[in-house]
């Protein structure tokens, strides 16, 4: 109705009365059979207009609109009431023109010769006829109201109600929701109507806010293999896992059905009967290659063919919302730690220290810390009211009450209002402490870490050097946790981000912590553990672990490391100075599209898959890598004669390491946007043809919520990745204070000792951007953020614009840039940053995009690598190369798991060498080389001084064997520390690299 009211533009001709009752009319029926209009609803067409007909053909023109109106009302069963206002246009608007409109509100359609058979008669002809729907109801009679003045206009018509019939339907009426005007947020109006005896007086209404109505929702946890979601009584969706807080939410929330977030096999079936059963329950089977990716990761056992789910649903009473929870079974219920005491030796400290005024304060970067203790954070859902915390500012007073309850062994203090389980997670996690505190002493990677952390399912946050959090930031929202349960027993990497603390790039790797060693199933984890660790470290293990990689500087030889989606991780163009693209949200199609080309032909390995995202509206596409691979992949597909990779994964992780050994240029492109995250063709995805992860808009009918294309075939996204805020703080505490960690930047005198460590940049390239310093030295970030002297952070350090700037950009939801966007940003960064990633949030929520079709974080259970080679691969020592020192890079990870993720949009500087245009020529293509017989990867190769030389050269089929079963990993070398008894810790296997801080 809208776009026609839109489109409606003035003529001087005469008024179309006939017309205007067809085109209402119209409307009116599509409104009631879309939604199927009870007997109790009201139709009513309200007609503003001066009656006047056009001279010549005046009885005519009158007779044809009573005939639409005739005709029309029939189909609807003679349930429309017309009302008509009178414009009184002085000296034209006379008394036929009166009657006229009168006719019209009464559909007196007899006088003017159009032939009715009265109702009565009408009624008798269709029962002698035995015909019962034949049966049409007499006409609902309205009323002309005259407007002689039009500023009477407004409260004339408002009160069109009057004329309708009072049914005394005295029940409460609760809308969609919406954006408040009034900058609120978004809030939902609840209305109901005041009777005195039988006279309407009016209604009354308030106004709640969404994330109230929802916090039960949205925050509900009975075990992890559980979820909740909210619909109304006509199936559209109020709250979803998939969908963004309510409190977070700076969109409209999209009105879908239901049907599109639960897109599963029998589903429609279920749906009925949650609409049309006040109470009730019902199992359906899903086959496991049509599940979604929340269920897939709460399944205990993935190894079936089908799985069930258990839908429970009840209509909440004097509302029309009905409450349905789901389980995926069987269900894992929670494991939840009891009975525990505070570590002797730990002390409890809330992350407010702005509030406690702790002397020992410094600066982590830009977060107000201390090191002399983890801090405590506690997250909305650790609350048994998480939208009254979210909405009140906490005091001091709040804080104390908050440690006494929570450091009290007595279990004598009163709660102070938060979940049951909540002060056993605090004194569980508290044994962590002394562990922390012993590393923060003695490891020599302490320069290479930003941060350590530990999440429970509560939303718990211990977090280490302790620092000042956001109140409305959630761990167990965030993707290093999301991923880590979902692959449990692995150490999970989460792609380069920039800090929102100000630490710059940053990688995090996560793992579970256990109930036992014996339960690694998704239900039986009781906490997530992460670390941060700056981006150039895993790329200086990588350099450290194989000097292949760094032969020519990473040119024609590259080395790399990617997690399961395809991002990179370690990758020379993201620490490259030169570069101009971002270092976060790096595929491999971006860097690599040779290799992610020829992985593309490697069957089971890799997937494209596809979600429908409802909380921005998009079609996201992603890739999904199998991590169940054994043994190596490499050129599959015969012409890449200048070119052989191999790949393999790290075990024990998510991650594969890869060689690229590159002797001419090659020609292969993967189909990327230039300027934005935009697919280039949304008509079509094809598994083999490489493009870069993208999105596409998802069409929705504003009015119905159905979605108007194929889109309704996919599965719906999973959790939808929410923006992250720093707390600002005093300017002056940033002159005052002094940093937490100095790690004497100044005093590192090479690349090797420089590369990597925290808050220190090796200052190799001019402020021009491109000549080579001749005396390269370590610097500050600040000094030369990503290797260039003066660089602008994405801090915006130098501007002066630090506290306005940082906020606006927690604000931003962390989006990852257009492919090929290294030719754009050297322009883009002159802006002013706020612009910059405002610009980027428009198409941001695409970040999780792996590539085209697996839900999000759709994450398979993934068996670890055996130890155990190949059989065709036992003598082999090029597979024993890669894999042994892999697999030294997982045990150094593996000491040091847990993080939680920032994903912002920020831009560093990393080159990219290949165009990665619109083109989709594959490298097979039109080569006009013949193919050589040198194989480029054992190309003048020095591996270096390891007991097993890597001997690339390897037939150009894939020596790969993807396993379709999970075999455990068998940690040979796993060390089990003696800790008390109460600590809670991974077992790890115990390397480092020889860096001293």
């Amino acid at each position: 109705m809208s776009t026609f009211i839109s489109n409606i533009k003035a003529s001087d001709g005469t008024t179309q009365h006939a017309a205007g009752f067809q085109k209402a009319f119209q409307l009116l029926r599509n409104t009631s059979s879309l939604s199927k209009q009870s007997t109790t609803t009201d139709m009513v067409i309200i007609y503003l207009s001066s009656g006047i007909t056009s001279r010549e053909s005046s009885e005519q023109e009158k007779r044809s609109t009573l005939s639409v109106v005739r005709e029309e009302n029939r189909h609807l069963n003679n349930s429309v009431m017309i009302l008509t206002y009178a414009l009184m246009n002085e000296g034209v608007t006379g008394l036929k023109e009166l009657a006229f409109l009168r006719d019209l509100a009464e559909q007196n359609s007899v006088k003017y010769g159009v032939d009715r058979v009265s109702d009565r008669d009408r009624a008798s002809v269709a029962s002698s006829s035995g015909s019962a729907g034949a049966l049409v109801m007499p006409v609902v009679k309205g009323s002309m109201m005259v407007l002689n003045q039009l500023s009477n206009l407004e409260t004339t018509v408002g009160r069109f109600y009057i004329n309708l019939p009072n049914r005394m339907i005295d029940l409460a009426r609760f809308s969609l929701p919406y954006a408040d005007s009034m900058g609120d947020g978004f809030i939902m109006t609840v209305s109901r109507p005041c009777y005195f005896g039988n006279l309407l007086l009016g209604v009354v209404g308030v106004d709640v806010n969404l994330a109230y109505i929802l916090e039960d929702v949205t925050y509900y946890q009975d075990s992890l293999a559980s979820y909740t979601f909210l619909i109304d009584n006509k199936g559209y969706t109020l709250m979803h896992p998939s969908l963004t807080r309510p409190y977070l939410m700076t969109e409209p929330p999209l009105h879908t059905d239901i049907i599109h977030y639960e897109n599963i096999p029998g589903f429609h079936v279920v749906r009925q009967n949650i609409l049309s059963l006040p109470l009730g329950s019902q199992v359906i089977a899903v086959p496991v290659n049509s599940s979604l990716s929340w269920h897939t990761n709460r399944l205990r056992d993935n190894s079936k063919d089908a799985y069930n789910v258990s839908y429970a649903w009840k209509l909440v009473q004097d509302t029309s919302f009905i409450l349905c929870i789901v389980y995926v079974q069987p269900e894992i219920p929670v494991k939840q730690l009891k009975n525990l005491n505070t570590a002797p030796s730990s002390k409890l400290l809330y992350h407010r220290l702005d509030l406690l005024g702790q002397p020992s304060s410094c600066l982590h970067f830009k977060q107000l810390a201390t090191v002399e203790s983890p801090t405590v954070m506690l997250a909305a859902g650790s609350f048994s009211s998480p939208y009254e915390h979210l909405s009140q500012p906490e005091t001091k007073r709040m804080v104390e009450h908050y440690t006494a309850y929570l450091s009290d062994n007595t279990r004598l203090i009163a709660n102070p209002g938060l979940k049951s389980s909540v002060r056993n997670e605090v004194m569980a996690t508290s044994h962590v402490t002394d562990e922390w505190m012993t590393l923060m002493e003695m490891s020599s990677l302490n320069c290479y870490i930003v941060r350590r952390y530990i999440a429970t399912p509560s939303g718990v946050l211990r977090i280490y050097p302790g620092s000042l959090m956001d109140k409305a930031f959630d761990p167990t929202r965030r993707q290093w946790y999301q991923h880590a349960v979902a692959n449990p027993g692995l150490i999970t990497f989460t792609g380069p981000y920039l800090d929102v603390g100000g630490a710059g790039y940053v990688v995090t790797i996560s793992h579970t912590i256990h109930a036992s060693s014996s339960q690694m199933a998704p239900g039986y984890a009781v906490a997530v553990m992460g670390i941060d660790f700056t981006l150039r470290y895993f790329y200086k293990v990588l350099l450290d672990l194989l000097p292949i990689c760094n032969q020519d500087k990473g040119n024609k030889i590259r080395c790399f490391i990617m997690e399961d989606r395809g991002y990179l991780v370690a990758h020379p163009t993201l620490i490259d100075p030169k570069g101009h693209a971002p270092a976060e949200q790096q595929h491999i199609t971006h860097k690599e599209p040779l290799v992610a080309n020829d992985i593309l032909n490697h069957p089971n390995f890799v997937k494209k898959n596809l979600c429908n995202s409802f909380s921005d509206r998009t079609v996201q596409r992603f890739y999904k890598f199998n991590t169940s691979i054994l043994g190596d992949l490499t050129n599959l597909v015969h012409g890449s004669h200048c070119s052989k990779y191999r790949l393999t994964r790290i075990p024990g992780t998510n991650a594969f390491a890869g060689i690229v050994n590159e002797t001419c240029d090659s020609l292969a492109f993967c189909a990327c946007s230039t300027v934005d995250r935009l697919c280039l063709n949304c008509h079509r995805m094809e598994q083999n043809e490489c493009e870069c992860p993208c999105e596409c808009p998802l069409e929705v009918n504003e009015c119905t919520g159905n979605l108007t294309n194929a889109e309704n075939r996919n599965p719906s996204c999973e959790v939808h990745q929410e923006p992250i805020s720093l707390n600002v703080i005093d300017p002056s505490l940033h002159d005052t204070l002094p940093q937490c960690i100095n790690t004497r930047c100044s005093q590192r005198f090479t690349s090797s000792d420089c590369f990597g460590v925290l808050d220190c940049e090796w200052c190799m390239v001019d402020s021009d951007g491109k000549t080579h310093l001749d005396k390269p030295y370590c610097a500050l970030q600040k000094e030369c953020f990503g290797g260039i002297v003066g660089a602008k952070s994405p801090y915006v350090d130098s501007m002066g614009l630090l506290d306005e700037e940082v906020a606006s950009l927690n604000m931003i939801k962390s989006a990852p840039v257009g492919p090929v966007a290294g030719g754009i940003m050297g322009c883009i960064m002159v802006l002013v940053l706020a612009v910059y990633a405002y610009r980027h949030q428009i198409h941001r929520r695409s970040h999780q995009h792996m590539s085209p079709l697996a839900a999000q974080e759709m994450s398979v259970r993934m068996s670890n690598l055996d130890n155990e080679r190949d059989e065709r691969d036992e003598d082999s020592h090029e597979d024993r190369g890669i894999i042994s020192n892999t697999r030294f890079i997982a045990a150094v990870i593996e000491r040091h798991t847990h993080t939680p993720e920032r994903r912002r949009r920020y831009w560093g500087r990393s080159g990219t060498e290949s165009d990665h245009g619109y083109s989709t020529m594959s490298p097979q293509e039109d080569s006009e080389n013949p193919p050589g017989n040198n194989d480029p990867l054992s190309a003048g190769v020095d591996v270096g001084n390891h007991d097993d030389d890597l001997d690339l050269d390897t037939p150009p089929q894939t020596a790969a064997l993807l396993s379709h079963k999970f075999h455990p990993y068998r940690h040979t070398h796993t060390h089990h520390h003696p800790l008390h008894t109460h600590h809670l810790q991974a077992a790890v296997t115990v390397h480092s690299v020889d860096a001293e801080c």
